[in-house]
């Protein structure tokens, strides 16, 4: 209980209470699976959200300060009238937006699922995004065009506004890249910054970074490194000031 505690007053105590007991049974929210940070607007709050696992404390936390890729968005917005499914631990940063329109479903999934700051997610139908996907900040995920586009004096067949996004686990989206609706990103896929992923890339071989606008299959063999330690001591080969800032 003294852990939750805790956790409850390093947080936004009122965003995060209000968050847990409009969404969850009470025996669930008072684990605190959800801790909200700094200035979070829920514009609503009418649709649902659900575990595809066990619920813990500080399961998902929304708004975190960026040590050191900060925004100038102070807030952050969610606007909730679909369905949002959790399967792991996932942080959204700080100026992150996200919209989940009525009957759609945004699903995270795995463990270590990041949101960076100031990036968008726009749901109108499904959005899935796997284990320790990262995606960067100044990001925007999208599942719908938005408005219809027609041929004048045309009988030509308008095409839906919404397909289904895949990002799947261990996926590394570099900052200011746009996922547009019907793209597939397989796993272990580095999508490199300022791309735009719009089509199905579930043909890929593993370990993969494409890139471009629109993004196209650039090279195999390449993976972020993972591990800390690993990360730690190439800073020290490369004298990266990572740690000091």
């Amino acid at each position: 209980m003294m852990h939750r505690l805790r956790a409850l007053f390093k947080s936004n105590v009122i965003k995060t209470l209000r968050f847990n007991f409009h969404f969850f049974p009470w025996r669930t929210a008072l684990k605190l699976p959800v801790l909200c940070y700094g200035r979070v607007r829920f514009h609503s709050m009418k649709g649902s959200v659900e575990f595809a696992g066990p619920a813990y404390t500080g399961m998902v936390r929304i708004g975190v300060r960026k040590q050191y890729v900060d925004t100038a968005v102070a807030e952050t917005h969610w606007i909730l009238n679909g369905k949002i499914v959790l399967a792991g631990q996932a942080t959204f940063f700080r100026g992150s937006y996200v919209l989940v329109a009525e009957g759609a479903e945004l699903w995270l999934g795995g463990k270590g699922t990041i949101i960076g700051s100031n990036t968008k997610i726009f749901c109108f139908e499904r959005i899935t995004i796997g284990s320790d996907a990262r995606i960067t900040w100044e990001c925007q995920v999208y599942d719908t065009s938005f408005h219809y586009l027609e041929r004048p004096g045309e009988d030509t067949p308008i095409k839906p506004l919404t397909s289904p996004v895949h990002i799947g686990d261990r996926v590394w989206i570099g900052n200011r890249t746009t996922i547009s609706k019907g793209a597939v990103i397989p796993d272990d896929t580095v999508v490199a910054s300022n791309s735009l992923v719009n089509h199905d890339f579930s043909d890929l071989a593993p370990f993969s970074m494409i890139a471009g606008v629109p993004a196209v299959y650039k090279a195999t063999g390449f993976h972020r490194v993972w591990d800390k330690k690993r990360e730690r001591e190439l800073d020290q080969a490369f004298h990266y000031p990572r740690t000091k800032l």
